[in-house]
């Protein structure tokens, strides 16, 4: 109910107090109406139930106190508040009807302001009422998981450090038995964090610390701490970070997403295999993205993925620990940020998660003269290819780019005749649209990276599709740009990626 309509349950047999009680309750609430005692029963169970039931007294087949008693003998209904809507004035009444279970009563006439007043206070109490219940029951999932997944360390811990005080061990023993011991007791403290970051988000407490800094250097930094962890199963990261404009973000709330992303990576990828991460900033946002070569995430599994305390069906390949929190954490602190995260499987194998984070568009302004002209040293222009099926574009992009300095060597309509350009003319820099008939943008993207490993392809869409997005920057896309973007913007990210793409390849 915290974020949905709250329902109410409106219950009369005259149509004109039902019509003044939905007209009041409109752009609040959703309204369900019965007419009488019998059919009141019957819509207080059809689930999503109602939040609220405002309820007539006197009606022709069971009146209003006998369908309160009802309700709340029925467990599945005995938690609905039920307020009695009356013109009965009488004090028994109203002693009768607290006495069966009401909350209140509005009497008729009533003031509208004062019958909504009083509506809405109560759907706030009840709003507050489920979340204790939620928050408690939480609190006892939390005390079950720590009891259940705290027992076996704790034993190891125990049975090993006895072992340690009573048994003559060799040092190579020792140092064995104390790893293990340092190990456990790192995968107990990693819980007790979990769980009290799971408990600061549901109580409402979660606050984030926002500075200036670079998602990139960040994303830097944590790797070097992970390299430990990696260079043990013999996973090597592979690193594409492209420096990000100062933004104000949470650096250690985004600590927890990075170690999260590129820890699971490590941990469902098999020995000897590789991650891949990559950091930047595209179509104003940030993005951090981490490929893995595990076995991907099951289709069915997908919706329940950012759930607390949900396990994948999938298991680490060395047996490593989860405790099932980590991707709620991630989502909770990503959405803090009023960003998103993206989940794909890679085409090939493996998963791809990609975070987008906002970021202030004037931050990543740079002056173009001092970014890059379009002409390169000795006085060659940068040499463009699209690749699109709308004719309109091809030509308004082709005179644009040419006044700019650009050298057009051509354009296609679609990716088969894209990928034959591409290898007469070797251009700089391919622009190339997603959605083409014949042969689309991936593939083209995945034909033009096999032939030259190294190109530098701008990805072009109408589409809001963020997991194709994902898709594109982990098969090597060097950025993805919208359709609708202002050409001077695309004028200047086309040389800020050039200049990017310089520098990595030197």
């Amino acid at each position: 109910m915290s974020e949905e309509q709250a329902k109410v349950l409106i219950v009369d047999d005259e149509t004109t107090n039902i019509d003044v009680l939905v007209g009041l309750l409109a752009n609040d609430c959703k309204t369900v109406v019965a007419k009488n005692g019998e059919q009141a029963l019957k819509r207080a169970k059809v689930s999503p139930l109602p939040d609220l039931i405002l309820l007539d007294i006197v009606m022709p087949d069971i009146n209003g106190f006998e369908v309160c008693r009802l309700l709340k003998l029925d467990p599945a209904t005995s938690a609905i508040p039920i307020i009695f809507i009356t013109g009965r004035e009488s004090e028994e009444d109203e002693t009768r009807g607290l006495a069966v279970g009401a909350v209140d009563f509005i009497r008729k006439p009533f003031s509208p302001a004062v019958a909504l007043a009083r509506i809405q206070t109560h759907l706030a109490l009840q709003r507050q009422h489920k979340h204790l219940l939620e928050l408690n029951a939480l609190k006892n999932r939390f005390l079950g998981i720590a009891a259940h997944d705290l027992r076996n360390p704790l034993n190891s811990i125990s049975g090993l450090s006895e072992i340690l005080l009573n048994m003559h061990l060799s040092e190579q023993e020792k140092r064995h038995f104390l790893q293990t011991i340092h190990d456990v007791a790192g995968q107990m403290l990693q819980l007790i964090h979990d769980l009290l970051d799971v408990t600061t988000i549901e109580s409402g407490q979660f606050v984030l610390e926002r500075r200036n800094c670079d998602l990139a250097d960040l994303v830097r930094e944590r790797i070097e701490i992970l390299h430990f962890t990696a260079r043990q199963k013999r996973v090597e990261i592979n690193t594409t970070l492209t420096p990000t404009p100062p933004t104000l973000l949470d650096p250690d709330r985004l600590s927890q997403v990075i170690d999260n992303l590129i820890g699971n990576a490590i941990k469902f990828t098999p020995a000897g295999s590789t991650v891949t991460v990559r950091a930047g900033s595209a179509n104003a946002r940030l993005y951090l993205q981490v490929i893995d070569q595990g076995p991907g995430i099951p289709d069915i599994e997908r919706d329940r993925l950012f759930e607390a305390f949900h396990k994948l069906s999938t298991r680490p390949t060395s047996q490593e620990k989860s405790t099932g929190l980590g991707l709620s954490i991630v989502k909770s602190i990503v959405d803090a940020h009023h960003g998103e995260i993206v989940v794909a499987n890679h085409a090939e194998r493996g998963a791809i998660f990609t975070c987008f984070l906002p970021c202030d568009p004037e931050a990543s302004g740079t002056d173009l003269e001092v970014l890059m002209p379009a002409r390169l040293a000795g006085g060659r222009p940068l040499r463009l290819l699209l690749i699109d099926d709308d004719h309109a574009l091809r030509l308004m992009y082709g005179k644009a780019f040419a006044e700019e300095g650009f050298e057009w060597v051509g354009e296609a309509a679609n990716g088969r005749d894209g990928l034959e350009r591409y290898e007469a003319a070797r251009p700089d820099v391919v622009i190339c649209d997603i959605e083409m008939p014949i042969m689309n943008g991936i593939d083209t993207l995945q034909a033009i990276l096999t032939l030259d490993p190294k190109a530098c392809v701008i990805m072009l869409t109408s589409s809001m599709d963020r997991e194709k997005w994902s898709i594109c920057l982990a098969m090597g896309a060097r950025y993805t740009v919208r359709k609708d973007t202002p050409f001077p913007e695309i004028r200047r990210k086309v040389l800020e990626i050039w200049k990017e793409y310089q520098g990595q390849n030197v």
